[in-house]
């Protein structure tokens, strides 16, 4: 099952990574075409070019223009498939030698084509999880889209659920924003959606997480936290949402947020906490806006 990889990347270098990385794996393929040749044909050239060696061209670090990002080297699939590409290529060199030595023998070869198997499988593991991070990102904020959202929501539902640990909702929405597209114009509206997203993340805590929820709405998932200690945190990201004004240097506008917070009860289906938490918003807006409002769930809610 692939996980998403460098989701703090930003976008931009994750796909040029990407793009990188699937050359080089496809020239460590023509590598391996050459490679097979050589073995059929120890003392005879290979197809592909001989400045570069038979087993350079089998290593896919030879093939990448640029280091990888810490973000993608750091990461356990990485660091597994270069294990796998080094014992792949200790085997081809040993292959290789003793066919042109007339010594080969047909369990090495077993050996050799179940390492590339585990090549193979950590390559794919990598790819899929630096394209799961890519589909994961709202392309105008760079947040978590709502499809990583739901994701996210049900494995830490499921979490809180097993360890009896607190788990709390926040739903946002950013206040009379239709009236700033309508007097500034949509192209200033993505403006104002952009900064306050990078403004979200800046006040929140790493471990928590923040996700588009859907035009101006957005979703935070605090985990191992209980509705009393969220409060703050959140009551800290309205005050530095609406501090600064958002400029585009030729408009500018003090953006306020209001805010909607619900701790998930024992047993509480996830949707009907997000649904308070939606229902505490609909209050801070009836309320006067740019606040923070808390469900405390009644026994007779549960």
């Amino acid at each position: 099952m692939s996980e998403p990889i460098a989701e703090q990347l930003e976008n931009n270098d994750l796909h040029r990574f990407r793009n990188d990385f699937r050359r080089a794996v496809m020239m460590h393929r023509k590598g391996l075409l050459n490679f097979f040749f050589r073995l059929h044909f120890p003392n005879v050239d290979g197809p592909l070019d001989e400045s570069v060696g038979t087993l350079e061209y089998l290593d896919f670090r030879h093939w990448l223009e640029e280091v990888p990002p810490v973000e993608v080297s750091g990461h356990w699939v990485y660091r597994e498939l270069v294990v796998r590409q080094d014992k792949l290529s200790l085997l081809a060199k040993e292959v290789l030698d003793e066919a042109i030595n007339g010594s080969f023998q047909p369990m090495q070869l077993a050996n050799l084509v179940r390492a590339l198997h585990e090549f193979d499988r950590f390559e794919s593991r990598l790819d899929s999880g630096i394209n799961l991070s890519l589909t994961d990102v709202d392309t105008l904020t760079g947040l978590r889209n709502r499809a990583a959202m739901e994701r996210d929501l049900d494995r830490e539902h499921e979490r809180a659920k097993l360890t009896g640990r607190h788990l709390t909702i926040a739903m946002l929405d950013i206040d009379e924003f239709k009236n700033t597209n309508d007097e500034y114009g949509h192209c200033f509206g993505d403006v104002v959606l952009e900064t306050l997203a990078q403004r979200f993340v800046e006040s929140l805590r790493p471990q928590d997480m923040v996700y588009r929820y859907g035009g101006e709405e957005f979703l935070v998932l605090l985990t191992d936290t209980s509705l009393e200690k969220a409060a703050p945190v959140l009551e800290r990201l309205r005050q530095r949402a609406c501090k600064n004004k958002i400029s585009d240097g030729k408009n500018n506008v003090h953006q306020s947020v209001s805010i909607g917070l619900a701790e998930v009860a024992e047993n509480e289906l996830i949707g009907d906490a997000i649904e308070r938490a939606d229902k505490a918003l609909y209050r801070a807006k009836e309320a006067g806006r740019n606040r923070v409002e808390l469900d405390h769930l009644d026994s007779d809610q549960i």
